[in-house]
């Protein structure tokens, strides 16, 4: 009896080994092929659909003798919970939703009870699918326990409903689901809740928009608050808060809209800011306080200098691209990239003070970086007026490269701190003929 039973084992034992080495085999291999794949493609930019096609069959092929394997060693081993999780998860890649739900189950009647692998795969594959209330639902049955690899699959799992819910548009429950996520990052120590915050504040902001859309500014004061506390340093947060204080505290608004204005000043509306500080120095003179009304009215004046000297704002120019085009110079051996356009001044004010920057870059490599001052205290810029037509050139060898495109962006500013992008696009590259 005793050695029918040791045979059974070894017997087992070998078939696991057997399996094993094979499925080791299977994986080194793929990862052979795909490494010779890339590396091919590095070297060669056509890789056709057929290739793609060939390469997926492969992959698939792999998955489905793993599934086999795999499937062979649950007959021998069937009390072996992870043979039906690596099982659930193969299901899973290859989108067979159904049977990876039936094995993650499978698997998690036999785990032991202080394994959550399974139940955290399953929930995953929930969220995956849409189906968010079963996530919660698992979540939920497994209760609070001092574990911290539960706590940890929690926090991930609240983290992604939080995702999914957000997708879909459903802010405040987006926010609770990162609200929870926090909670149990939070136990875990800080290096895991930065990227959490970020996310739950940028939901209690979109949440706060919905608010202000139908009306409801105090609930969108509430929220945006909330998101304030978790990130203080962000200058749209700040900014949206002060648009929400501006009529009914004027003095925290104007606290907000400091720290904006520090930070990226054109993102604040000039024709709103300049109203808020005349109503500050209004409401000083009002007081009787009269120096600081003053001081006030003084600070609206330095704000319309700073604009004037130092900001543009993306209204302000429009640009008209007449001619966007690559040529070849075949004696050269050269691509030469032209683009022609104007510029109108839409805004209120002159400018004198006036640069075009234009960066040309080829797979990522700038080739050309074109800055030239159109405007300054001799030339300027009339309010409503179209500039001269403006040209921007740039070559590049073409040698072996003869596809692709060329990247060009055209920036304009008046301080280059503070520069607006007028125009970006790509322009293909012409054949080039022998």
């Amino acid at each position: 009896m005793n050695k029918n039973k040791n045979y059974e084992i070894r017997s087992n034992i070998n078939d696991y080994l057997k399996t094993f080495f094979t499925t080791l085999f299977i994986v080194l291999t793929f990862g052979i092929l795909n490494i010779f794949y890339m590396v091919h493609s590095i070297f060669n930019e056509d890789i056709n659909s057929k290739r793609q096609n060939i390469d997926s069959s492969f992959e698939a092929y792999l998955v489905d003798m793993l599934i086999d394997k795999n499937i062979d060693i649950a007959k021998t081993q069937p009390k072996n919970y992870a043979i039906d999780m690596r099982l659930g998860i193969l299901y899973s890649y290859k989108r067979d939703y159904k049977n990876a739900e039936k094995y993650f189950k499978n698997s998690i009647e036999k785990v032991s009870v202080y394994d959550y692998a399974p139940t955290y795969q399953l929930a995953k594959l929930y969220i995956k699918t849409g189906n968010l209330q079963d996530a919660q639902a698992l979540m939920d049955n497994i209760g609070e326990k001092p574990n911290k690899r539960l706590i940890r699959f929690k926090a991930d799992i609240y983290d992604f409903l939080g995702d999914a819910y957000y997708n879909q548009g459903y802010y405040a429950l987006s926010a609770i689901k990162y609200e929870k996520s926090l909670s149990y990052y939070s136990i875990l120590g800080k290096k895991h809740t930065s990227k959490v915050k970020n996310k739950y504040a940028n939901a209690l902001t979109s949440l706060a928009d919905k608010y202000v859309e139908t009306g409801k500014n105090d609930e969108a004061i509430m929220s945006l608050e909330n998101a304030y506390e978790l990130n203080p340093n962000d200058v749209i947060l700040n900014y949206k808060l002060g648009l929400l204080y501006a009529d009914n505290n004027p003095y925290k608004a104007l606290d907000l809209f400091s720290y904006v204005l520090k930070k990226n000043p054109q993102k604040i509306n000039y024709d709103m800011y300049v109203d808020l500080l005349q109503n500050l120095s209004d409401i000083e003179n009002n007081k009787g306080n009269y120096t600081n009304s003053e001081l006030y009215y003084k600070r609206i004046g330095q704000y319309k200098k700073f604009v004037k000297n130092n900001l543009l704002y993306n209204k302000d120019l429009f640009i008209d691209i007449k001619k966007s085009e690559i040529k070849t110079d075949i004696a050269a051996k050269e691509f030469i990239l032209t683009i022609q356009f104007t510029l109108q001044n839409n805004s209120d004010l002159d400018i004198d003070n006036l640069t075009i920057n234009a960066i040309v870059k080829d797979n990522g490599k700038v080739i050309q970086n074109f800055n030239q001052k159109i405007y300054d205290d001799l030339r300027i810029f009339k309010a409503g007026t179209v500039s001269p037509p403006l040209i921007v050139s740039a070559s590049e060898p073409y040698k072996n490269r003869r596809s692709g495109s060329l990247d060009i962006e055209v920036y304009a500013y008046k301080y280059p701190k503070y520069t607006v992008k007028l125009y970006s696009a790509s322009i293909p590259k012409p054949p080039v003929e022998e």
